[in-house]
């Protein structure tokens, strides 16, 4: 059978009804009425303040505890964040060579270094792809201690490597479990890439929950007040009780206490039915609320923070209602109404310039990562500066054309495209490995699952022979239906295309099995996979209509591969989970067996649809 290269599909057209835009200004205009306003708001709070008026007492206490909670989100934004940085920068370091990953020595001394330099952490490590976990630990005592240990001894360290490789970007996990600490720990992981997006490792930096609390705390809070972190509803993440979280009696199954664990009594109180105060409501909105414990009020104010877990965090602090009032009418004697006026002119200024400045930005970004091809996140958010908002609409209009190709093209395409421009990768002839891939059975499996579980299973498959062929630099030509084609040596000459193809193969065996134990542990099918390899000459390029070509290999090549996945019909034993099916052609193309370490059987030959004389086949695995 000759196989036919993909199309790129039609993507029709729908034309939605133009929604109505709200009201958006000139740039320039925008600056005037920014200066205006300023001196409006400016003389109208010294008119009000003159005039004796006193009714947003209350408001302006709690507006500044609100200042406290957000004060507080920003240190945790200062500690966690460098973390994320760091790691992403070591992440690039060892994408461009710069760290040796092939030595642990000097990956466990990069790691040592960035965590000199990041005192938050508390371990950090890089998994490789061979299933090794290279860390840094540090003691108590901040000496930090190196050395490197199997993934498979962690537990779940094989899944969450599998969600590391899948991965693309950074990315704040679910807690670990310490036993050493007895605590739970956060934790960031970034899967590192060489630049053609190939996987080569994953990163793992971890916090304890323990200095959270500790840096977070308030040594000014006073009459009782407190800070606190909620997760997941009602789960304490940071607590002046959790500086040291012993004799709460947490473990692996129970990492973190809830509000009525943690020894607060005004904190269990934190989901009661609030108490009404007109004047505090008002001015809290959905920022806080007011409740009764202890004989007393209580005022709390927090906001949402997400971005460190798969749950947004509850950032927040409590105080009693009294504090308020006192403050405020210490405040409300010691101010000047001059500098009042001038803080909320210079506030609103500041603001001002700093949403156009992030519009600006945004767009900035939008198109370094268009020039990346990077069309998963949308760029534009609205904004009723009208330059600033047409443009962003139409860069975004952009991104969305252009994620349709970036789905159907291979990025390494695109790069060499890019690189060389359309005529350095016109139509000729090349020396090739052609690989397919095919699920045994799978049709009849598909058809005892719901259509989700079914996209999602063939997702997942296609995810992990992926990442196996672009770490050995192929390129996947196209899926049809189950089953890959991959193609080495297309986009530029390859003297080593045999070599590359058939480690390709053998990794994607090895990582067939692994799932496949993952598999069964949860109670589900495994799959079964037969691919096949033939190496030789081929038609590469554009091939196609004019103004709508498809690049892709056609050939005898191409046709002997395909017939070598389907020989394996005739290998394959009902215990076998994988088998690998290699023609004398590959073979012989192949620059150096040895490094490859593999003892190739005596060849059996088979007759093939279209050629008279038979050929060798080879079973690899």
């Amino acid at each position: 059978m000759t196989v036919v290269p993909n199309a790129l599909p039609v993507v029709p057209v729908v034309v939605a009804p133009p929604a109505r835009r709200p009201l958006r200004l000139p740039l320039i205009a925008a600056l005037a009425l920014a200066f205006v306003s300023l001196a409006l708001v400016s003389g109208i709070a010294y008119i009000a303040v003159l005039a004796g008026a006193t009714g947003t007492a209350e408001r302006l206490l709690l507006d500044r505890a609100v200042r406290v909670v957000e004060a507080q989100t920003a240190l945790i934004k200062s500690r966690l964040d460098p973390v994320t940085q760091n790691l992403e920068m070591m992440a690039a370091l060892i994408a461009a060579g710069r760290i040796d990953v092939n030595s642990p020595v000097d990956v466990r001394e990069a790691l040592a270094v960035m965590m000199k330099q990041v005192p938050s952490v508390s371990a950090a490590a890089f998994a490789t792809l061979d299933l090794q976990l290279h860390r840094a630990i540090r003691r108590p005592d901040g000496m930090i201690i190196r050395d490197t240990v199997s993934l498979l001894g962690s537990p779940q360290g094989l899944e969450r490597f599998r969600k590391l490789q899948i991965s693309h970007n950074t990315f704040w996990g679910e807690l670990f479990w310490n036993n050493a600490l007895k605590q739970p720990l956060l934790n960031v992981r970034t899967p590192v890439r060489r630049i053609d997006d190939a996987f080569i490792g994953g990163l793992i930096a971890t916090v304890a929950v323990g200095d959270l609390s500790y840096w977070i705390r308030d040594p000014n809070q006073v009459s009782g007040g407190h800070y606190f972190i909620l997760v997941d509803h009602d789960h304490v993440l940071a607590h002046p009780r959790l500086v040291d979280p012993r004799g709460l009696d947490l473990s692996e199954d129970r990492p973190l206490p809830t509000i009525k664990e943690v020894d607060d009594p005004v904190l269990a109180k934190f989901w009661d039915p609030p108490m009404r105060r007109p004047q505090i409501d008002r001015a809290l909105g959905a920022l806080g609320h007011v409740v009764e414990a202890e004989g007393r009020q209580w005022v709390f104010v927090y906001r949402r923070l997400p971005g460190y877990g798969p749950e947004p965090w509850l950032v927040g602090q409590y105080f009693p209602i009294e504090d308020a009032t006192g403050d405020l009418d210490r405040l409300m004697r010691g101010a000047l109404v001059g500098g009042a006026t001038l803080a909320v002119a210079l506030v609103l200024a500041l603001l001002i310039g700093w949403r156009m400045a992030r519009s600006i930005r945004t767009i900035t970004s939008a198109a370094k990562a268009i020039e990346r091809l990077d069309f998963d996140q949308p760029f534009h958010k609205g904004s009723r500066l009208r330059e600033i908002d047409d443009a962003g609409s139409s860069l975004d209009k952009a991104r969305g054309a252009l994620k349709w190709f970036g789905a159907y093209v291979p990025h390494r395409l695109v790069f060499r495209l890019m690189e060389l421009g359309e005529d350095g990768i016109a139509s000729r002839r090349r020396n090739v490995t052609v690989m397919f891939t095919d699920i045994v059975e799978f049709t009849p499996h598909a058809e005892n699952l719901p259509e989700q579980e079914t996209a999602d299973l063939l997702n997942h498959h296609f995810a992990l022979l992926g990442a196996c062929i672009e770490h050995e630099h192929g390129v996947i030509d196209k899926y049809i239906g189950d089953s890959v084609m991959a193609v080495w040596g297309g986009l530029s000459r390859q003297e080593d295309h045999a070599d590359a193809a058939i480690r390709a193969a053998l990794a994607i065996a090895r990582v067939i099995r692994e799932d496949n134990a993952m598999l069964r542990a949860a109670g589900k099918v495994p799959i079964r996979v037969r691919i096949g390899l033939h190496s030789g000459p081929a038609v590469v390029g554009n091939i196609g209509a004019p103004g709508r070509v498809n690049f892709t290999v056609v050939g005898d090549t191409v046709n002997i591969a395909q017939r070598f996945e389907q020989l394996g019909k005739e290998f394959m034993t009902a215990d076998d989970e994988v088998v690998v099916l290699v023609s004398g052609g590959t073979l012989a193309a192949v620059k150096d067996r040895e490094s490859l370490g593999i003892t190739p059987p005596p060849p059996e030959q088979r007759h093939v649809k279209g050629h008279d004389e038979p050929v060798d086949v080879y079973r690899l695995v």
